[in-house]
């Protein structure tokens, strides 16, 4: 016969085990964090002095995506720019849902061998909304072939909170000695971390609804006029819905 401490193991586990879980239902779920505002994007297919060229995604894509509510394509105007613009949406208590937190392009891009580098502009765009301004991701990356750089600008809306990011990609002492992929790999899984910790100290519960937005275009020799660009764009492509949970 064993003895008893090792026979008690694993009930005391499974105890663990509950009070862990259940601990994390009640942080999010009881008396949760009440929001002042919650917000939702559309997108606007038609932009004057804009033309519109939808990107249809693969059927293996909208399986991984997990959503149907998509919207892929770019935008060119008579001065030859042009602009890439994504957008998914997905269902609150969608049990397939992607965690939208974390495919980024910190880490889906830097996984798929782009390389993000100083591009000499601020790390946020303020997009206006009326009298509402909605702070955006932005981040220059290097083509995964090095031959071109794209301003790249994105924001994440999870229950209806815009997820700002704190921290940037981010290298560990670590991940400083590794080249290549296992260099991008470790700050990806950095930048994943960072993320999970926020959404769990907001409490912002990930059941909810999300909404990733992500547009950009070539940096080019002016990083201040793409970054204008995309400001500009974002305001003009994007209708911001305001509503007022509480009231």
């Amino acid at each position: 016969m064993p003895p008893k401490s090792h026979a008690l193991a694993p009930s005391v586990l499974g105890v663990l085990f509950i009070l862990a879980t259940g601990g994390a239902w009640a942080w999010f779920n009881i008396s949760p964090k009440q929001f002042p505002v919650s917000y939702h994007f559309n997108p606007r297919p038609d932009i004057p002095g804009w033309t519109f060229s939808p990107d249809p995604i693969s059927e293996q894509a909208r399986d991984i995506l997990s959503t149907t509510n998509l919207f892929n394509g770019f935008y060119t105007n008579a001065s030859g720019a042009r602009i890439t613009a994504f957008m998914g949406t997905w269902d609150a208590n969608n049990p397939k849902q992607m965690g939208v937190v974390g495919h980024t392009p910190d880490v889906c891009w830097v996984g798929a061998g782009w390389e993000p580098v100083s591009g000499g502009h601020p790390d946020k765009i303020n997009v206006r909304f009326g009298t509402n301004s909605i702070p955006f991701e932005a981040r220059t990356f290097l083509t995964p072939d090095k031959r071109s750089r794209e301003l790249t600008s994105w924001c994440t809306l999870v229950s209806g909170q815009v997820f700002a990011e704190e921290g940037r990609f981010e290298l560990s002492d670590d991940a400083k000695a590794k080249v290549g992929a296992a260099r991008r790999a470790s700050g990806s899984r950095h930048s994943l971390r960072s993320k999970l910790t926020k959404s769990i100290l907001e409490r912002i519960p990930g059941t909810g609804a999300k909404q990733f937005v992500r547009f950009s275009t070539s940096s080019g020799g002016d990083p201040e006029a793409s970054f204008a660009l995309l400001q500009d764009f974002g305001a003009k492509w994007l209708e911001l819905q305001v509503s007022h949970p509480g009231n």
